[in-house]
């Protein structure tokens, strides 16, 4: 080969390999410009507790129906005073007889009940108490740990979660109601025997050191959602019940140990099932007792 014809494919390979080299460095695909990102001190990571806004105006709303016939069922209550108690209104709505039971076919049958008109809360009176949970009255923080403990299913159950925010709940039915919520996700639930919940309804949700910061009343369980009465809706009720609002700490609580507090709870009748019975049967024993 002559010298001119080696020197021209020598030159056209290197102008080949500088081709490449130039097409590679303005590919983005391999190579992301710099300046698609912020500099690392100028990220600022949202915070992970931010306090609650009052308002509740443009919160979400949700709808659950109350079902037009009232069948025997259970729930959850909770002591909050002496022979006082606190539950669901879902729960005790409709109810022939209303039992705390407290061992296999006894119970304590549940003197006055007094409904909120428009919320989830009936407060419950009987002639024997168990020890009391305190109420508070907290400035909840987005992302706020919660405990909450009961009766899922009719067995005894747990549930660990974090607030997420606010929303309004309408029941449709039986009653109708317009109510502040606090919508809570679904961390972890002792034991982990699916999402539906359904019988927890009216236990406490309580903060860090146990005192009751809700009252447990509607779940999602395809989205993991768990709903709790606003704070000043409780104590409105309990209020009128002549209980008020305490500061006083009931348990230390965290995120792997909680279903032992649970166990405690139900234990001492602090946290009870609710047994509602409907009926002719249980109008009758209502009406001799």
């Amino acid at each position: 080969m002559r010298f001119l014809d080696k020197f021209a494919l020598i030159a056209l390979v290197v102008l080949a390999i500088v081709s490449k080299a130039i097409s590679d460095a303005d590919d983005p695909g391999r190579r992301p410009d710099p300046g698609q990102f912020a500099p690392p001190e100028t990220v600022t990571k949202p915070p992970e507790t931010a306090t609650l806004p009052p308002e509740f105006r443009n919160a979400p709303t949700f709808t659950v129906e109350i079902d037009a016939q009232k069948q025997s069922s259970t729930g959850t209550a909770f002591s909050v005073g002496d022979g006082v108690w606190v539950t669901a209104r879902h729960v005790t709505d409709g109810c022939d007889l209303i039992v705390l039971q407290t061992a296999p076919r006894k119970g304590w049958r549940v003197r006055q009940l007094a409904q909120e008109s428009n919320a989830d809360i009936s407060v419950l009176r009987t002639n024997t108490g168990a020890p009391s949970l305190p109420v508070a009255d907290p400035q909840l923080q987005r992302g706020q740990k919660g405990w909450s403990f009961g009766y899922p299913k009719g067995e005894p159950g747990d549930v660990y979660g974090q607030i997420i925010g606010r929303a309004k709940m309408r029941a449709h039915g039986r009653y109708s109601t317009l109510e502040p919520v606090i919508a809570w996700t679904q961390i972890r639930r002792v034991p982990d025997i699916g999402t539906d919940l359904g019988g927890i309804s009216g236990g406490p949700w309580v903060d860090a050191q146990g005192r009751v910061i809700g009252v447990h009343v509607a779940g999602s369980p395809r989205r993991g959602r768990s709903f709790s009465t606003d704070p000043s809706t409780l104590l409105a009720a309990l209020s009128r019940a002549g209980i008020g609002a305490s500061d006083r700490p009931a348990l230390q609580l965290d995120d792997r140990d909680f279903a032992r507090s649970g166990d405690v709870l139900r234990n001492r009748l602090t946290v009870a099932k609710v047994l509602c019975l409907v009926g002719d049967k249980w109008k009758r024993r209502a009406r001799r007792s």
